[in-house]
């Protein structure tokens, strides 16, 4: 019976211990997964900018034998603008713009503003350009349009005239074939726009002859402006030639010309 209690005594001892090592074997792994790590600042270590070295407030960190830099000094060497937002736990890395990038960039831009100001100028000059075209083609239109309106008129003009040559050699001779006291016989002929006259006197009959060589030349002139006068408003634009001929002895008497309303020209010929 002793002996049975002694050995369930013992196997409780021996539990206990087993549990207490259990719980010191856990205890010991536990605390060997919490890694340490050896910090400490370098003042010694240097960061060198182009063999320039580069100062600033904070040291080098090295730890477990890896060299931390402080971002702030390295900013100025990479170019970069540092900036720390408390409330976020944030660093802010931008970029920045040296001096001679700046002074370049404002040269391009001062040359692409010279450029455009260029342009600007060219195209104003174009379009003064082209605008004076535009007054010059205005202006020929305005004097093409008063050639058509003239010519329109004068077309106007003609087409008004309903009197055919014929009929008016017969008015012709109605007014003027029978002229201080001499006998005359008026003929027109061609067209509208060229008119030749023929006015035919007999001096052989009665006393013509006489009576004729009588008349003074400013006379005769006006005898023959009357009748191209009357020809030129029926037909204002024609070109009138024409004589007055002695048909006994088939001789010229008078020669005449003219156009555009104007007989430029006459001639009357002295007896023989």
């Amino acid at each position: 019976m002793e002996k049975k209690m002694f050995k369930k005594a013992g196997k409780v001892i021996a539990s206990t211990m087993f549990a207490s090592l259990l719980i010191f074997s856990q205890t010991t792994v536990s605390e060997a997964a919490v890694v340490s790590k050896k910090v400490e600042t370098n003042p010694q270590i240097k960061i060198l900018n182009n063999n320039v070295q580069v100062s600033g407030n904070v040291d080098p960190i090295v730890i477990d034998g890896t060299t931390y830099l402080p971002v702030r000094a390295l900013s100025g060497v990479l170019n970069k603008i540092v900036t720390w937002d408390g409330r976020t736990k944030s660093i802010y890395i931008s970029d920045t713009v040296a001096p001679n990038d700046l002074k370049n960039e404002i040269s391009n831009l001062e040359r692409f503003i010279k450029t455009k100001d260029a342009s600007i100028a060219n195209l104003e000059t174009s379009v003064k350009t082209k605008d004076a075209k535009i007054v010059e083609l205005e202006n020929a239109i305005k004097t093409k349009d008063a050639k058509i309106a003239e010519l329109e008129a004068q077309l106007l003009a003609k087409s008004k005239s309903t009197v055919s040559l014929k009929e008016l050699d017969k008015q012709l001779n109605k007014d003027y074939g029978d002229w201080n006291g001499m006998e005359f016989e008026i003929t027109l002929k061609g067209d509208k726009d060229d008119i030749e006259v023929e006015i035919e006197i007999d001096l052989n009959k009665r006393s013509y002859y006489r009576d004729w060589y009588n008349l003074s030349s400013t006379k005769i002139e006006r005898f023959i402006n009357s009748i191209v006068d009357d020809i030129w408003e029926e037909y204002e634009d024609a070109e009138i030639t024409g004589e007055v001929i002695d048909i006994d002895e088939d001789e010229t008497l008078v020669t005449f010309s003219g156009n555009d309303g104007d007989l430029k020209r006459i001639r009357v010929y002295e007896e023989k």
